[in-house]
């Protein structure tokens, strides 16, 4: 018994030695790569001896080969595990083209298996994997990847049996290289389509990919020569299956992952604070955020004025320039990946002169045979070559580089989105504060003549010498002509607004404020509350927010760029060309020269600089996710206010309708008694003004209502929509 138990704990404490070594080594992949991780910085951080590596692996290639076929293995089983499900399905029949790329597409594309922090690591895994293509990885691969190969190859035979098994081959192969380059290159979509794709969602990509390869794989036998055996493809598809498990999800150094597991935000509630306003449940699955809000307010001029100042406002022309600045920074920075190559054409016509040869100098020199005359010589050279250089970006120091430009450009793009909401904000605010400042004059001109009306009143009285028994009607008669002109200068205090108004609303619309603007003045209805969703939900829907977080993630790249610098760099330079001594030759082989050069130089001695650089970028993660921490609180609080703001202005808002009807009552009673002598004077004016002040302040609570909504917009990062067929809930469905 004591001996078996002393076996298992032996067998436990070996099993867990090795779990540490990989781990160990995943993550120091993970972060520095393969060739420069060492197997003693492994067995340090596993806190193991190097001894254990070749105990329990037997070589570094092999302890490679484990841990990449750990991160594989989940993605493999899964892709059976969907073909098993489609065969099943489809029972004795072939399955269905589409089932049987979507088994091998949506385990990379949609459903990375493990946590958040493990699919991270995996990302930064498999970017170093693209980063050093070595040698030992396709023979590796190739072994990991065979039997799903063989299944899918399979299943593409007996669902197109039109195709021969070369046919075959080739399809997968080219839908493979789709893909790869689909997943590791998502955002020269982005680039290519000019920002009109601004957002790449997983499903989105699978159906385009889907649509795509389907088509390509169902298409007629073309009936050109083969020259290629079919186990010749075979192999290149297995090798590109490899690659996409290996670079997989949108594994590319450009653009970086998600990088607000960076930042600390601290706890966030399931729920907001501020009250029931606006929340979704489990039936109500949260919407999504788009442009559209403005509509809710059921206000076509409106649309019409926020759709103008998109496209005519100059701050958004600025940030649209912006823009374009940096992602032809993006592109520049990715520029030495390529070889660099120039042509060049040289010609030059030289003299000599031979002093004291033993022969003579031409005659116009009058040299003669003397030896000390002159000997001149004239000679031509011209020459035409081609330049190549290149830096092999061997350690990604400069796909790195191009990652943070990609990413700082991408923080750009947020940036100009959330200034196009903001624009939209304040054309909204700038419309409802100007229709309000519409409406007041208009009451302002009731009010008013509703002043001369008393003012008239108290003077026939006055003048008919109607005695009001303690009433000092003269005293009343300048209190109601105080009253007049006061009225007079609210109304053109009001006028001055609407202009004012009228040409901020035409500034925000890139013209010129002449004040003309011309609206109803009649503010619309609030419309009902839009779902505010999770807090959760705010980090990945406020342009803004992912702004921030775009520029942690380029601040991350860049200290991986400063690392990357401490590595020696490998340069290759050549140069094939022509030379002779006349131009007619240049084209000539027979006068071909070339000279091939490569260089590897590593920094020692430079006054620390380049490590004081890695941690100068270390320093700028912490400013940049201290930045995006203070931004996402910002935007909880900004959502919690306009939350709470919704159920203090509806209450003020009936409490305000309630003061004006008994305003309006008070003021009917006061000027009966007035009329028929039994009221005074004073009980009059002082109804009438209570009537006119509350009419305006409900007035102004509509608008800041409307405001308030606005600014609930903003805060949420947008308008909504209701969810696709797809994504309904089933009480909806």
């Amino acid at each position: 018994t004591e001996a078996t138990s002393s076996t298992a704990a032996t067998s436990s404490t070996h099993q867990e030695t090795r779990d540490r070594i990989l781990d160990a080594a995943e993550s120091l992949f993970a972060e520095d790569g393969f060739q420069a991780v060492s197997l003693r910085q492994i067995t340090g951080a596993a806190g193991v001896n190097v001894a254990a590596v070749n105990y329990h692996f037997g070589s570094r290639e092999a302890l490679i080969a484990e841990v990449m076929g750990r991160v594989l293995e989940p993605i493999n089983r899964e892709r059976i595990r969907l073909l098993d499900a489609a065969e099943a399905e489809a029972g004795e029949a072939p399955v269905a083209v589409e089932k049987i790329f979507e088994a091998a597409f949506r385990p990379v594309v949609v459903e990375m298996p493990g946590s958040h922090e493990e699919k991270h690591r995996f990302l930064r895994l498999a970017g170093q994997c693209l980063n050093e293509r070595s040698e030992q990885f396709p023979e590796t691969m190739q072994r990991v990847f065979r039997e799903v190969t063989d299944r899918f190859i399979s299943a593409f035979q007996r669902s197109l049996p039109h195709l021969s098994e070369a046919d075959i081959y080739w399809r997968m192969h080219f839908a493979i290289g789709t893909l790869l380059y689909t997943i590791t290159q998502d955002q020269q979509l982005v680039v290519i389509s000019k920002g009109k794709i601004k957002a790449i969602h997983p499903d989105e990509t699978m159906a385009q990919l889907l649509a795509f390869s389907v088509a390509g794989m169902k298409a007629p036998a073309p009936t050109v020569y083969q020259s290629q055996k079919a186990g010749s493809s075979k192999v290149l598809a297995i090798g590109l299956l490899a690659l996409v498990g290996l670079f997989g999800a949108s594994c590319a150094a450009t653009p970086p992952p998600d990088a607000k597991p960076l930042a600390e935000v601290g706890e966030v509630p399931s729920k907001w604070k501020a009250g029931g306003h606006g929340q979704s449940d489990a039936k109500n699955p949260i919407v999504l955020a788009d442009r559209n809000w403005v509509s809710s307010f059921g206000d076509k001029k409106l649309e019409e004025l926020v759709d103008s100042a998109l496209v005519h406002n100059k701050d958004l022309a600025a940030a649209a320039a912006r823009l374009e600045i940096s992602e032809a920074n993006a592109r520049i920075a990715g520029a030495n990946l390529q070889p660099m190559a120039k042509g060049s054409f040289r010609g030059s016509r030289q003299k000599r002169n031979f002093i004291g040869f033993p022969f003579g100098g031409d005659s116009a020199s009058g040299g003669g045979s003397d030896s000390s005359s002159v000997f001149s010589n004239l000679n031509n050279e011209f020459g035409l070559s081609l330049d190549l250089s290149w830096e092999i970006d061997l350690w990604g120091r400069i796909r790195a580089g191009q990652s943070a430009a990609i990413s700082e450009s991408q923080a750009v793009g947020a940036d100009k989105a959330a200034a196009e909401l903001s624009i939209a904000g304040q054309v909204a605010k700038a419309w409802f504060l100007m229709q309000e400042a519409q409406a007041q004059v208009a009451l302002a001109e009731s009010t008013v003549g509703g002043f001369q009306d008393t003012e008239k009143a108290i003077r026939d009285r006055f003048e008919a010498g109607i005695n009001d028994g303690a009433q000092n009607l003269s005293s009343q008669l300048r209190l109601a002509m105080v009253d007049v002109e006061t009225g007079k200068e609210a109304l053109e205090q009001r006028r001055e607004l609407v202009e004012k108004t009228a040409r901020q609303i035409e500034l925000l619309l890139g013209r010129y404020p002449s004040g003309e603007l011309k609206g109803s003045g009649r503010l619309p209805g609030i419309p009902s509350a839009p779902p505010a969703g999770m807090p959760a939900d705010i980090l990945d829907r406020r342009p803004d927010l992912h702004a921030s977080e775009r520029r942690l993630a380029a601040a991350d790249r860049r200290m991986l760029e400063a690392k990357r610098a401490l590595l020696p760099t490998i340069s290759l330079t050549g140069s094939p060309g022509t030379s002779s001594e006349q131009v007619e030759d240049l084209l000539d082989r027979n006068f071909s020269i070339w000279s091939l050069a490569g260089s590897a130089v590593q920094p020692i001695l430079n006054g620390g600089v380049l490590r004081q650089g890695v941690k100068l970028k270390k320093a700028e993660i912490k400013q940049a996710a201290a930045e995006f921490e203070k931004t996402a609180l910002t935007a909880f609080g900004e959502v919690e206010n306009a939350l709470a703001a919704e159920g203090f202005l509806a209450k003020r808002q009936s409490s305000l309708e309630k003061a004006a009807k008994l305003a309006e009552e008070a003021y009917q009673s006061a000027s009966e008694e007035f009329t028929d002598g039994t009221g005074d004077v004073l009980t009059m004016l002082t109804a009438q003004q209570r009537l006119f002040l509350q009419r305006g302040q409900l007035i102004t609570i509509k608008r800041l209502r409307l405001e308030n909504r606005v600014d609930l917009h903003l805060a949420l990062g947008g308008g909504f929509v209701k969810p696709t067929a797809a994504t309904e809930s089933p009480d909806e469905a």
